[in-house]
Order: C-alpha cells, then structure tokens, then sequence
C-alpha cells in the first residue's frame, strides 16, 4: 500500500486532478491555530467574544488555550482510511471531520479511546474551563465542526486509527499536540478559565471556521512538500490584516482632533445629522433606530456615526445593509467615495456584498472556474489580499467595509452552512440596516437574532428608515407593544437609543414643511391611459415618474409611451439610456443597471420634459427629482418613500406644477371585490395581495388618501405610519371595513404567524450549546435561503456581448424562480447576440435579453 512520506501530508491537485504538490498538516494545524491567536491579539474583536461568555476580556492563558484548540481541527486526518485517498487503489476512503466526532464521543474500544484521550491531552484540559466534560465537549466540537455547519459523527471504524505497519495515526496526533505546546506554552500556565457559555462556543466555531479558510489559501501559507516547509512567525497576523479583519493602519490615519461632521461632508449637518453627531458615545452595547424623512440624509449621518465608533476603538468595521441589490450598488460608490476621503491611503478594503458581484475599492474582478478570481492587471498585486473578503459570498462580511444586502446579514442567523462565520466576523461591525422597514414577518426574527447577538457581544447597530411603525421599532429595541394613541404620540423624526434603557428623542425637521396633493385615479390596469395622463404632463413642461408594483406594468407603460410619443414627434421626452429608449427597472445586466442610473440622474438634471417608466429601484438611493408622480397604489410607507422623489429639490417648477403633486393609480371598484370570500387571501392586479400581499395595510392606505387629499410632510408623517401599521388599530379597523377584511386580517395573521414560525424552525439560536442534539441544521433552512436570493443563479458568458445600451454583457442574474429545473452546472447555450437583443438558453428555458430587459421567451 503506498503511504505518504508523513501521515501529515494533504494533496493538492491542479484543475486535471493532478497531484501538485503536499501540504504538511503538522504546519496547517500551527498555522490554523496561529490565525486564531491574531484574532485574539486584536482587542476590540477579542472582548466581543469575551462579553459572550459573560467575561471584560480574556488574559493570556486564556488565549493560548483557544489557539491550541483551533490546532486541533485537523487531527481527524490521520486516520488511515482518509490518508488513503491519496492512493487511486487503496480502501476504505473516508473523511475526517466527522469520523474525528466519532472516535471522540462514540468509540467503544477502551484502548484505543483511552490513548486517544492520553495524546490529545483532553483529562489535563479539564482544568482550562469553568464547566466539566460537557464544556470541553462544546470547544471540540466548536473546531471539529470547522466546515461550517454541525458534523453528525460519522461511521466508525476503529481499526483505521490503530497502528498498522509503520504507519500509527495517534502517534502522528501527538506529534501534533506537541507542536501545539511548544507553540502556546502558557496552556499549562495558571490563568482565568474558559467560559462554558453557549454564545461563546459558537462564535468560538465561526472563529476556527474563518481561521482554517485563511490558514488554507496558499497566498500565505504557499503549499511545499514534506516536513521542510518552514513558516514565517507572521504570515497569520498578515494574512488576519490583509484581509481586513485588522484595522490598525486605518486606526491611525484618523486625524486629531476628530473632525466635525461639517469637516468631513463639506457642509453643515441637518438635524438627523446633528443628533448623532452631538450624541455620546455609548458605554456599552447599543442599538439605535433613527426615523427621519427620505432626503434627510441618514447615510452620511450613518456614516458619521460609524467614523466617531471607529475612531474610539467601538468598532472595527461596517457593514452597511441595504433591502434590495439595486439599493446597494446605488449606496456602494457614495460610501467608497467618503472612506477614501476619510482614511486616505490607509482607507480599509470597501468590499460590495451583492450576489453576482465582484468589487473592492471600486475595481471589478472576474471569477474564474475553481473560485479563482482575475482582477486587472494594474490591480492585481494590490487586491491580491484587499479583494480575499469578496471572492466568494460566504466571506463577505469578513471585510473591513462592506456595503450589501440584509440578506448577507441575515444568512448569519440562518441553520445554512457557515452561518458562524459569518455571524463572528459580523461582531466587529457597526451594523446599519437602511430602509429596515422593508423587513418582514420572516426576515424580522432574523434580525432581532442579529441583534440579540450584536448586543450580547458589546456590538453597535444603527437602524434606519423614513416610515417605522411602532409594531417594528419595539421588536427591534425590545420594549412593550404600544397602544394605538401611545403609538401616535411618538415623535417624529425620533431617535430611539437602546443602550443603558430605551430613550426615545425628538429630531428637529430637516426638510421644508411641504404639502403633497393626492388624486385618484381606476386606471391601474389601463397602460395606455396611463402613458396618455404623463404624456400629457409632459407636454407641460413636466419631469414625471410613471412608477409601478412590477416590472411588467412598467414595461406596458413604456410601450404604450412609446408607441404615443414617437409617432407625434415627442420622443425627445422619453428617457434614452445609451441613446435608446428604456424603463428603468432591476432586471437589466450589472453594467446596464450602473448605466441606467447614472443615464437618469443625469437627464433629470436637464431642464427639458421627462417621462420614465419603472419600477421600485428609483424609490430610494438616486439623487432624482421629478413634478408629478403617478404611482401604483401600495403600503403608506413605500408611498412616502416615493414621494421622496418628487420636489426633492429647490428650482424653478413648470407653470401648473409649482406645488408637489402624485397621482395614486388604483384598480376599478373596492379593493374588497379582489380578497377570496373562502380563505380571505387577496389577489388584485399589479402586485395588490402579491407584491404588497396585506390588503389591510393596503385598505388601510386608501382610506387614509380618501381622507386626507393633502399630505402634510413631514407633519403628518407619524399618523399615517401608524394607522396603516399598527396591528391592533388594523384589526380595529377591518372589521368596519367588511367581513372580506376581517377574514382577510385573519389569513394574514396566520401568514405572518407561520412565516416567524418558519423563522424559528431554521433560526441559528447561539443561547444553545453545541452539545445539544437541536443544534444539528434542519435541512429546511437550505432551502430557505432562496427566500434571502443565495440561489439566484449568475449566468457567465465566455465572452462578453454586446448589449442593448452598447455596454458589453458577460453574465446575468436569473431569479431563483426561473432556474427551478436548471441543473446547478448548467452554461449558456445556443446563444445568439446582436442588434441590441441577447438570446440564450440556461437549462430548460430559453431567455431574451433586451431593451426591455431579461425575461423567459415563455413569459412573453
């Protein structure tokens, strides 16, 4: 039987499966366990997982002894039948990590578990922690279980780890064990014992899951073969910095004294700016719910928040969570641009966490096959270890700044496979959530298990949005539900802080007072009518946003402007993106989506009529300012979000529309002609009962226009929030409505009922030991992440192709509802460019790709 040279030794093949060269497992434990002790030299980072497990810090004894434990990840390695997979003929071949479980917890041979026992040293452990055997089985586990996810113990086969010729697998483990103590001498040392704490070991898990990754990347640990490969002393603390999770030199680029708010964005703070400008900076854990109108600036207040944290040591990082992709690539360029104006060359790596995407600092990278990553030439050696965090999805978090989805965030409180990861590296973070009224029944347990943990571990998060209700801000700052008039007295703006207690403040306006008038009009489901009214507007001097529920009424819209405009001479007014008329939606390639904002932010700064059609990607983020608005009718507080783009700015307005003005488009007859009198569902067309699925809310808005045919902004902002929110004033309310309403209350209760139900079932809960058989992943929750878009499929094209804004196309993004039955290694096929139009086949259906967008020919 052939061996190799060391017991120790881990193939590496190249792309053919071709043995390259061998890594000594002896050196990949110390440089394992060497990556978890940078960790624990970083002191911010350290006391996080210290608060974890109820402790200020943790001493030097201590930290040694979590670093010997990571060293131990590997150990199952040894076995025979895993060393045989190195041999093409040799059997049995088995893995490792689980097969380590198994000789550890189930092993019925008193010998063999008995020397194992004697070579790892796990009776003289027993005296590192505050607990027995159960607490040192929680840390075995929490390095055993470094591929992401909790490892059921595998089949046993004892006699795979006793000796066999020359060959002794627990020899070669106390080869390993010391190595371990001459590396961390002070295990044996007397020092503060390790906390049995559930939240500690699996952050502990995420810790070694993060440490193996670095210590496996061969950028600083190059593969060698045999026992000569000698390991620089500070390849762990470089490659811990390099990849952001150090941010020593960005600490001392910050000037002193530390800069107004007026210093840093070149103007003076508005109100909701001003507030955390002059607020103290917390003693503890906190958690902060800022409600202010759309355009009063939260992202640079953010931002500025985030630099005073940074600047005491309070945090190391942020992530900044955006509810939908669009949202996230809009705010990417605004914070890269404020980082580097802050740090200077120091500024750490600003990482873009959207599936599909490749960018730090700004540069692109391509993903090649085997998770290889092609950055430009002119950048590769300077995003050879800035770029590691976003060269692949599951590392994201790890950067230093990172701006993404609530859905990357929300991974981390999933049962999905390194969900520890990305929840420990997440603790150094201030975490800003924008627009987090867009959470719903699912995705708020998620958030609140973030939160739980953020504050558990002495973390920051700032939470942000123009239209919070009372029902969301007390789950996520833990108070008392609110009556519906203890709810209305609420100022706004308000900041909420969750520090020392619950505090709520009054923030001053930072807008002019406006007044909105709202029409109403039965033509949701007249396209052409709808293009006639903004068409009309147009011919008036107007810029006007045509905003619809779905991407397929904004493509009617256009069509239908398009085909009244161009013949009449007035295609001028339509919105052109690389010379060609286009809706503005999200289902267009990432180098058209960046050209369709850029093509409308800069038309709406010309002083000429405008028409677009689109969709809920100008809601937010683009600098957009339009005369009219005609909107689908939706929930009050997306509605406020879109008239967020209307007046935003002071000019000179077209005679007739010198005051704001929004058109709220509506079906034919009473919405409760469109809820099932069976089971109260509702169905209504353009998105009513399925984009926006609460017909109550949707009522509940209605009749507030009906009432109120002038909006006071933001006066009135806090009323209409809260009576189109409040769960007990909806319940209210809907049994005067009619019976349809009641029992549709009814159905959505137990929608949102089962949705957090749901949540439970696959919720990651840190408070549970490792130990404790419920802690092994329900296989529910894979598929789960669909609902978050980690099964959106990315399709690659070998060659870029020309798109329809003259903009190359290389891939695509396709809904995870579109690739159903699409095998998970499926290509493009039978692909067919030119002319502005994309045809190609991914799996089982074929796709065009356009002007209009991406769509299934089949859904034409």
């Amino acid at each position: 039987m052939t061996h190799f040279p060391s017991p120790w030794a881990k193939l590496a093949r190249n792309e053919n499966g071709e043995v390259v060269a061998r890594l000594p497992l002896l050196g990949h434990c110390r440089d394992v366990a060497g990556v978890c002790a940078a960790f624990l030299k970083n002191r911010l980072w350290r006391r996080r997982l210290a608060n974890l497990g109820g402790l200020e810090d943790l001493d030097e004894v201590q930290r040694d002894r979590l670093a010997y434990l990571a060293g131990l990840h590997d150990f199952g390695k040894v076995n025979r039948g895993f060393q045989n997979r190195a041999d093409p003929q040799a059997r049995p071949k088995i893995g490792h990590a689980g097969e380590a479980v198994s000789i550890l917890f189930e092993c019925a041979d008193p010998l063999l578990h008995g020397r194992l026992m004697e070579v790892l040293g796990l009776r003289d452990m027993l005296d590192w922690f505050q607990g027995g055997e159960s607490t040192l089985c929680n840390y075995l586990l929490a390095v055993l279980w470094h591929h992401g996810r909790p490892i059921r113990p595998a089949p046993l086969n004892t006699g795979l780890w006793k000796p066999f010729q020359d060959d002794d697998p627990l020899r070669s483990v106390s080869e390993l064990t010391a190595a371990l103590n001459k590396a961390f001498p002070r295990v044996r040392e007397q020092g503060g014992k390790l906390p049995d704490a559930p939240r500690f070991f699996h952050a502990f898990m995420g810790w070694v899951t993060l440490a193996d990754w670095l210590g496996s990347d061969t950028r600083f640990f190059p593969l060698t073969s045999g026992e000569a490969c000698v390991r620089q002393a500070h390849m762990p603390e470089k490659a811990a910095s390099a990849v952001g999770l150090d941010s020593g030199s960005a600490a001392k680029s910050v000037p002193a004294p530390f800069p107004t708010f007026a210093q840093v964005f070149g103007f003076n703070p508005r109100p909701a700016q001003k507030i955390l400008e002059e607020l103290s900076l917390p003693h503890g854990p906190s958690t902060l719910v800022l409600e202010a109108e759309t355009g009063s600036g939260k992202t640079e207040a953010a931002l500025h928040w985030f630099f005073r944290l940074f600047a005491a040591g309070l945090v190391e990082g942020l992530y900044f969570a955006l509810p939908t992709r669009a949202a996230a690539l809009q705010i990417y360029h605004r914070v890269l641009d404020r980082v580097a104006a802050f740090f200077g060359q120091a500024a750490p790596p600003v990482v873009l966490a959207v599936p599909g995407y490749l960018d730090v600092d700004g540069i692109s990278g391509r993903l090649l096959p085997g998770f290889e990553v092609l950055w430009p030439d002119e950048e590769a050696e300077r995003l050879r270890y800035r770029g590691w965090a976003a060269e692949h999805p599951k590392r994201t978090l790890c950067g230093g700044i990172v701006v993404g989805t609530v859905d990357q965030v929300l991974l981390s409180a999933l049962q999905v496979r390194h969900a520890h990861m990305r929840g420990a590296a997440l603790l150094r973070h201030l975490l800003v959530v924008d627009e987090v009224h867009a959470s719903d029944a699912y995705m708020t347990p998620l958030l609140e298990q973030v939160l739980s943990r953020t504050r558990a571990a002495g973390g920051h998060a700032l939470l942000m949005s123009a239209t919070l209700g009372s029902d969301a801000r007390r789950r996520f700052t833990g108070t008392s539900a609110p009556s519906f008039d203890e709810a209305l007295a609420a100022p706004y703006p308000c900041l909420t802080m969750h520090a020392e207690g619950v505090e709520a403040v009054q923030v001053a306006h930072g807008l002019p007072h406006r007044e909105v008038r709202v029409e109403r009009t039965p033509d949701m489901e007249d396209p052409v009518s709808v293009a006639g009214m903004a068409l009309e507007a147009a011919r008036g001097g107007a810029r006007i946003a045509v905003l619809r529920n779905t991407v397929a009424a904004a493509v009617a819209v256009q069509e239908a402007l398009e085909a009244m405009a161009i013949p009449a001479g007035e295609q001028d007014f339509l919105f052109h993106c690389g010379g060609v008329p286009a809706p503005h939606h999200g289902r267009f390639s990432r180098a058209d989506r960046k050209l369709l904002d850029a093509s409308l932010e800069a038309r709406v700064r010309e002083d000429r009529p405008l028409l677009v059609a689109a969709t809920q990607t100008i809601e937010q983020s683009l600098d957009i300012d339009f005369d009219l608005l005609i909107t689908d009718l939706c929930p009050m507080d997306v509605l406020l979000q879109r008239l967020g783009r209307l007046h935003r700015h002071r000019r000179r307005r077209p005679p007739g529309f010198e005051l704001p003005r929004a058109v709220i488009l509506t079906p034919e007859g009473p919405l409760e002609s469109h809820l099932s009198a069976v089971s109260g569902k509702g169905a209504g067309p353009v998105g009513l009962g399925t984009v926006y699925e609460d017909m109550n809310v949707l009522q509940a808005t209605l009749k507030q226009l009906e009432a109120r045919p002038v909006l006071r902004l933001p006066v009135d902002c806090r009323e209409l929030i809260e009576s189109t929110t409040h769960s007990g004033h909806l319940e209210e309310q809907s049994r005067t409505w009619g019976e349809g309403f009641a029992s549709h209350f009814e159905h959505s209760w137990g929608r949102r009922l089962s949705d957090r139900q749901t949540a439970s079932l696959v919720l990651l809960d840190w408070t549970t030991p490792l130990d404790d058989p419920s802690v092994y992943f329900n296989d529910k929750a894979e598929r789960i992440a669909t609902r978050l878009g980690e099964e959106d499929r990315l399709c690659r094209f070998e060659n870029p192709l020309p798109g329809p804004f003259g903009e190359p196309c290389s891939s695509l993004t396709l809904p995870a509802r579109w690739c159903r039955d699409t095998p998970p290694d499926a290509v493009p096929e039978d692909t067919v460019a030119g002319e502005g139009i994309i045809l190609f086949n991914f799996g089982p259906r074929r796709f065009r790709y356009d002007r209009w967008g991406l769509r299934p020919m089949d859904e034409d």
